[in-house]
């Protein structure tokens, strides 16, 4: 779940030259270039990968999982991934330890600077917005970051700005005001938020959340929350993307379902799933470079290869070999079966009738008994073709 600065009051804005706001900081361009270099040798695509949250303000919860873990979580296994590929170079702020000591360090030092750039930015926003060349607008209501957390927001901004980073990646689940305590809400699916079409990162970091929406939209629904249901949210107020124009690298800020999803709930499937999450990210990053990751390995999923050792059926909750037959039935584009929607029948670990049913297809479609359960002659056939 994400924060807005309590001081966004776009009357109350302070300092910054007029013309940056229609100036470019970043183009997709520059970026495909800057990718385009590193494969050749030279200076790598710096990400800088914020796990929203911390130990001090975990975000939201549900049934003691804390939003802080999960996106640390998947922030880990991100910076992994991408360290692991020649071409970028991860910046990790917090590790599951906490934040890293050059961060923690940085924001003691740098807390009155951060406090001076953010009235100069807002004085000029209010200026602007006052001369009509800036047009106010109204998105998705978040929760109010507290002054240490919206000071420590703006402090990833402006280490960005002055360490070459090309992309900022924000990581969060969502939630929304006035859900009961303790009980899943009506909303589901993920989300990418942007800056704003007048902001100077804008036109890079749409392009790269549309490459990643692409890859997201693959395995996942998007959110059905008005306005988050376009996939795509611009936001002129969320610090985490630069809100007073205060960020320069191309930025977005995913929000990666609902905390109280049916596939966060299990601890071991919700592990898996926060490495898929992870994967994914990787490889729509890939995408937008043009790099797609399915050339390149067999499965483009983590969740493949699986052996099935045991008889599947319904009433089985929470188990990863469900949510490895799911991905394997996904491949098999029987799943969600035949009139379903990736929100109805979501990748989530338990085996419901969504699954009997695609389970009874790819039995079909092979010439097995078509029971809905996964005997042994269906885990056979499984076997053969994504154990391995």
């Amino acid at each position: 779940m994400v924060s807005r600065s309590p001081l966004l009051s776009f009357r109350d804005v302070s300092t910054f030259l007029a013309s940056a706001f229609f100036t470019e900081s970043i183009t997709p361009e520059q970026l495909k270039e800057i990718y385009t270099r590193a494969t050749h040798g030279e200076r790598k695509v710096r990400v800088l990968i914020v796990p929203g949250h911390d130990d001090g303000a975990w975000g939201t919860e549900f049934k003691g999982v804390h939003e802080a873990d999960m996106t640390v979580a998947v922030g880990e296994e991100l910076a992994r991934l991408l360290a692991s590929d020649s071409a970028y170079d991860p910046v990790l702020v917090r590790t599951a330890k906490g934040y890293t000591p050059s961060f923690q360090d940085y924001f003691e030092r740098e807390q009155e600077n951060i406090r001076v750039l953010l009235a100069d930015k807002k004085k000029i926003m209010s200026d602007l917005v006052r001369s009509g060349s800036v047009h106010m607008t109204e998105g998705i209501i978040h929760n109010m970051a507290q002054n240490e957390v919206a000071t420590r927001l703006y402090s990833f901004n402006k280490w960005a700005n002055e360490h070459r980073v090309d992309i900022v990646l924000h990581l969060h689940f969502n939630d929304y005001p006035g859900r009961g305590y303790g009980r899943p809400g009506r909303y589901s699916g993920f989300s990418l938020y942007v800056p704003d079409s007048q902001f100077s990162n804008a036109r890079a970091s749409r392009a790269l959340a549309f490459s990643l929406l692409e890859q997201f939209l693959r395995f996942y629904a998007g959110s059905n929350l008005p306005v988050e249901n376009s996939g795509i949210v611009e936001d002129q107020k969320l610090i985490a993307i630069g809100a007073y124009n205060t960020l320069d690298p191309a930025s977005v800020l995913i929000e990666y379902g609902y905390i109280y999803e049916q596939k966060f709930l299990e601890s071991s499937v919700r592990a898996r799933i926060l490495k898929e999450l992870a994967f994914q990210t990787y490889q729509g990053l890939n995408r937008f470079f043009g790099k797609y990751g399915e050339i390149f390995q067999k499965y483009p999923t983590t969740l493949l290869p699986h052996e099935w050792q045991e008889t599947l059926a319904q009433g089985n909750e929470g188990s990863t070999s469900v949510l490895s037959l799911q991905a394997a039935l996904l491949f098999e584009e029987l799943y969600p079966p035949f009139g379903k929607s990736k929100r109805d029948c979501p990748l989530t670990g338990s085996f419901g009738p969504c699954t009997a049913l695609a389970v009874k297809y790819f039995q079909e479609k092979y010439g097995l008994p078509p029971s809905g359960t996964v005997g042994e002659l269906t885990m056979q056939k499984l076997n053969e073709k994504y154990s391995h």
